[in-house]
């Protein structure tokens, strides 16, 4: 059996809600983009280029190289 959750609005809210064209997708959008922010993984970075970061689920095997000066990444466990 499926239990839906339901969403209580003030009138304030209410009246924003209705003025969107699909107020449930944007719901969904927001709690998926939620727990994607809250995701744990592994962070590796360029020493001599700090903006060129690369994410992954657990930590690499081999150390990646950057693309561009061709160093070993350095690494560390992030909250997303």
């Amino acid at each position: 059996m499926k239990r839906h959750k339901m969403v209580n609005l003030c009138p304030t809210t209410y009246e924003l809600a209705s003025r969107m064209p699909n107020f449930s997708k944007w719901v969904r959008t927001k709690l998926l983009d939620q727990q994607q922010q809250s995701q744990v993984k592994y962070e590796m970075w360029c020493p001599e280029h700090p903006e060129y970061r690369r994410y992954y689920d657990s930590v690499p095997v081999f150390n990646p190289y950057c693309t561009t000066c061709n160093l070993q990444m350095m690494g560390k466990w992030v909250n997303r």
